[in-house]
């Protein structure tokens, strides 16, 4: 049996280049001019004793051996010289090291690796497959396409229980004609928690129990980063009503998978090896999450489960993850960031493969519905869902960018119909008034018995106002009529994700119904806290601004033909409106409470509920107006704002 030295006493027998070689293939940080120095010798020898010796270090290099090495080093402790095969490897990596500096032909193992390995019997050393072993693969990009399957099939919506989950029916709607999960309980778990874990993510988010995905919070980052942040949320995360083991114990299951990378591992004996390394639930790895991989296309495995090997996916995500290389793995990622062909049938069906960027397929989903998921997604278009992509923002230009210049005739007049009658009528922004193309179409609106209850009163050829209560935007489409859209403008995600989801939500939610003067107290709450905002962070302030247009909180400002508008219908209804003001000593506008008097030139006349008095403000100082639904109050004495 050979003696028992420790590092120092045998790294002395290596010359300069073998340390500075040891170094390279350990990742040792080597001194700086350590050649130069007259101890530098020994500090760099210091430095490579103190990362050799490490716990961490020394199981990943142990971990990331072939069997047969692994093997060779416990016979040497019990002094069987290594093959000579064998020995450039395992010296250059500092696990063996000759016994003098002339003797070459006797290696011996330092006393920490000699101490490792006593910790190991034999039978966690043979971990690999025998040879000619086949593994089922697993399907490319499965773990990615599933997690694009659920935001496409959440586009327009799915109900969801109480606790945030997906209900029996939605989750069959989520698996139905969708080849990515099996129509088992172990195919709806799957598809439960990539729900849970994308919804964590802020890419799907929660109102009036249905659960949409955010799609300008997925555009606004690379395709391949859904799949790289919901692996690390998959990793890292409590998944307890999975039933899965600790994230420590998935992650630490997962770095030494990634030690073995070409490797073909028996499950029974890597699990048996990992737990001489530390206390590890073996059991619950090998039930629940080495299936749930396999099933996500992260793991190969052969058709009983005894053998396993990562699959390129699996590697690829494991590797970023792990290793925080994500530009290693770029090629990886070609075909998820392609577009491919797209055929769209005279039925209105679209097919195209699902294997490509994810950014066009929720394009396609916005404007279509979802039909089968296979290795083609099959998309139908229809007059209703082309109305629900105009609905959220999306243009008819935009829709044509989206399927492509050969379009076919039945299609092609579709979207020419709906070009052509899209903004036949036009509700004015922040104030009650309905505008139509032509007379004969108001003179039409004015007669039609469903628009009783909004008590219309037309004050000329193509102008009506609303008197009575009710969302005038779904008075007018349930009437077949097709109003221009709103204007919408796309979010990111930040710390402030909670706040900014909150507003819009309220905002929504009192746009439905009409401005109904019951939510009132929800709308003056949420301005509350915007001018809060707005006096304790300008910058946040700046940032929601650019975001939420329902309050006329654009970046840009309001068009000055609008702004002059809005004033002049206040000023002759005796209607007070809300302003956000830039005062000419001011950095930042301020929300303003007015009720106009009269519009002069450039300049508005106006009663200020702030200062309490009337004041004149420059037009080209308002930023934004809105109309509010109380009376006015003037007085005389004007003094310039």
């Amino acid at each position: 049996m050979s003696e028992a030295l420790n590092h120092f006493q045998l790294l002395s027998n290596c010359t300069e280049g073998e340390l500075e070689l040891i170094c390279e293939r350990r990742h040792i940080t080597i001194p700086i001019r350590w050649k130069d120095r007259p101890d530098g010798l020994k500090s760099l020898i210091k430095s490579m004793i103190y990362h050799l010796e490490d716990h961490h270090h020394l199981s990943g290099v142990l971990a990331s051996l072939q069997e047969s090495e692994l093997i060779a080093l416990k016979h040497l402790t019990e002094g069987k010289q290594p093959p000579t095969f064998m020995v450039p490897s395992l010296f250059s990596l500092g696990l063996i090291l000759p016994a003098t500096a002339q003797q070459r032909d006797m290696w011996i193992l330092p006393e920490r690796i000699r101490a490792a390995l006593d910790d190991f019997d034999d039978s966690a050393l043979s971990l690999q497959a025998p040879e000619g072993t086949q593994l089922n693969p697993s399907g490319s990009f499965r773990f990615s396409l599933a997690l694009v399957v659920i935001l496409l099939r959440c586009v327009h919506g799915v109900r969801v229980l109480k606790a945030g989950l997906p209900a029996k029916k939605e989750l069959d709607h989520i698996t139905r004609n969708n080849t990515l999960f099996s129509a088992t309980p172990a195919g709806e778990e799957d598809a439960s928690l990539l729900f849970t874990l994308l919804h964590r993510l802020g890419l799907l988010w929660q109102r009036e129990g249905r659960v949409e995905t955010l799609i300008p919070a997925v555009l606004a980052h690379p395709p391949r980063w859904i799949a790289e942040r919901t692996f690390s949320y998959l990793v890292e995360h409590d998944l307890d009503a999975w039933q899965m083991p600790m994230s420590e114990h998935r992650i630490f299951f997962l770095q030494h998978l990634l030690d073995r990378p070409n490797q073909i591992l028996k499950v029974d004996t890597f699990l048996h090896f990992l737990g001489t390394l530390r206390q590890f639930d073996a059991q619950k790895i090998k039930e629940r999450f080495i299936p749930f991989l396999y099933r996500m296309g992260l793991l190969d495995m052969d058709s009983k489960g005894h053998f396993i090997a990562l699959s390129v996916h699996g590697l690829a995500l494991t590797e970023e993850y792990i290793r925080r290389n994500p530009s290693s793995t770029r090629a990886h990622w070609t075909l998820f960031e392609s577009t491919q062909a797209l055929v769209i049938q005279p039925n209105l069906e679209i097919l195209t493969p699902l294997l490509q960027n994810p950014h066009r397929l929720l394009r396609l989903a916005e404007i279509s519905s979802l039909e089968s998921v296979d290795t083609l997604a099959n998309f139908k278009l229809s007059h209703d869902s082309i109305i629900k992509a105009v609905d959220l923002g999306v243009t008819i230009g935009e829709i044509k960018d989206t399927l492509g210049s050969s379009l076919p005739s039945t299609v092609s007049d579709l979207l020419t119909d709906l070009d052509r009658r899209i903004g036949e009528v036009v509700i004015k922004q922040n104030a009650r008034l309905i505008e139509t193309k032509t007379p004969e179409l108001a003179n039409e609106i004015m007669v039609r018995p469903e628009f009783i209850a909004l008590g219309l009163r037309q004050i000329s050829p193509t102008l009506i106002e609303v008197h009575g209560q009710g969302n005038i935007n779904t008075f007018l489409k349930e009437a077949g009529y097709l109003p221009k859209p709103s204007r919408f403008l796309p979010l990111s995600i930040d710390a402030q994700e909670d706040l900014y989801l909150w507003s819009l939500a309220g905002l929504a939610f009192i746009d439905e119904k009409g401005l109904n003067h019951h939510l009132d107290p929800i709308r003056q709450m949420i301005r509350q806290s915007l001018q809060q905002i707005h006096d304790e962070n300008p910058s946040l302030f700046q940032q929601i601004q650019r975001r939420i247009p329902m309050l006329h909180l654009s970046g840009d400002q309001q068009p000055v033909e609008e702004t002059r508008g809005i004033l002049d219908y206040a000023t002759m209804h005796n209607l007070a409106v809300e302003v956000t003001y830039l005062p000419p000593a001011a950095h930042r506008t301020q929300l303003r409470r007015l009720s106009p008097k009269a519009i002069e030139e450039d300049t508005l006349v106006a009663f200020c509920h702030l200062h309490q008095e009337d004041m004149v403000f420059r037009l080209k100082r308002i930023h934004g107006v809105r109309l509010l639904n109380e009376k006015g109050w003037n007085r005389d004495n004007p003094q310039v704002g």
